[in-house]
């Protein structure tokens, strides 16, 4: 009796080991992204809609791989460890001059590497290469086209930051979305689904090969509809917002389709609206709730559609997106 006893708390020891270790080994194999939207979907309970994970076949790769629709802060992702991925997509402007006030997006992470002198004078330097290896495109000499070309940097080229410490990914790879000087919100057909979708396969195919395994991108393009708020009748509208950010969503989830088949090292994405832009958009009472519901539903129509190599049109939507989704992927 002694015997046997002695002999189940063993086994109950080995199998609480046992338990224990597994229960490592996954919050070992957790990476950022998953990290994080599992904290924000905590935070940000209010808006648990915008919150769709979505598993895509291994394909080539080792596993397969996961991509997260979530609401929160690119800001975070950089700044808290256990969520910075290797690598992030950014928006910049078309003669990648990252010390200009558009997109205001990639102040996110010029701001940070600004802090790291040695790591900004080599980005500067990567940059100034690139602007000389390429041709101006049109008069405002620009060398990215927008939402078609794309530019990879390592921060730094050594793959360290100066001193270890700093608060962004080793890799940024930068899509142009707006004009140095602001506008290209008022040119739409600058920004379309397509456009987006081979800026952004082209980034993550760029990334993989430079041996990334997770990265975030915020929706690329979404956050110019407030560029003209002072617009009662168009622009400043709710509606216009939405629009943007279902194409945004919808080209992000292309080119991310296009992406998959070829992969080799990533395992994460993770496209991150931004939390506080959406609380604005849909503040109030019971009918905000309500569009606010319909468009979180929209969002993940149109990420499904895209993922599954589906364009998401003006008729699958609710409300009058033609104008935001009628463009073409011509040159400029």
């Amino acid at each position: 009796m002694v015997h046997h006893t002695r002999r189940s708390r063993a086994h109950a020891f080995l199998l609480a080991v046992a338990v224990a270790a597994a229960v490592g080994v996954a919050l070992a194999q957790q990476g950022p992204v998953a990290a994080m939207f599992r904290e924000d979907l905590k935070r940000e309970d209010a808006l648990a809609l915008s919150f769709v994970p979505v598993e895509l076949p291994a394909a080539g790769a080792s596993m397969p791989l996961q991509v997260y629709l979530s609401a929160g802060d690119l800001e975070r992702a950089f700044d808290g460890r256990a969520f910075r991925p290797d690598a992030a997509i950014v928006p910049t402007n078309t003669g990648l001059v990252i010390t200009a006030a558009s997109p205001s997006t990639q102040g996110v992470l010029v701001e940070r590497v600004a802090k790291q002198p040695q790591v900004m004078a080599d980005l500067q330097a990567q940059i100034a290469a690139r602007q000389k290896q390429a041709p101006a495109l049109g008069g405002d000499g620009g060398v990215l086209q927008v939402g078609i070309d794309s530019f990879l940097a390592l921060l730094p080229r050594g793959g360290q930051a100066a001193d270890g410490k700093g608060a962004f990914p080793r890799l940024a790879c930068l899509i142009a979305t707006d004009f140095a000087t602001g506008g290209a919100v008022d040119r739409r057909d600058l920004f379309t689904q397509d456009r987006v979708r081979k800026g952004v396969a082209g980034c993550l195919a760029a990334l993989d090969a430079a041996g990334a395994e997770t990265a975030m991108l915020p929706l690329l393009g979404a956050a110019s509809g407030k560029n003209q708020s002072n617009d009662v009748l168009y622009e400043g509208q709710r509606l216009l917002k939405e629009c943007r950010h279902l194409n945004a969503v919808a080209g992000i989830a292309l080119g991310i389709h296009d992406f998959a088949p070829r992969r080799r090292a990533m395992r994460e994405i993770g496209i991150v609206q931004w939390d506080q832009e959406i609380t604005e958009m849909f503040r109030g009472g019971r009918m905000a709730q309500a569009a606010y519901r319909l468009y979180a539903e929209q969002i993940k129509t149109a990420m499904n559609k895209g993922l599954a190599g589906e364009k998401t049109t003006a008729s699958d939507v609710d409300g009058n997106c033609a104008a935001t989704f009628g463009g073409s992927v011509g040159a400029p």
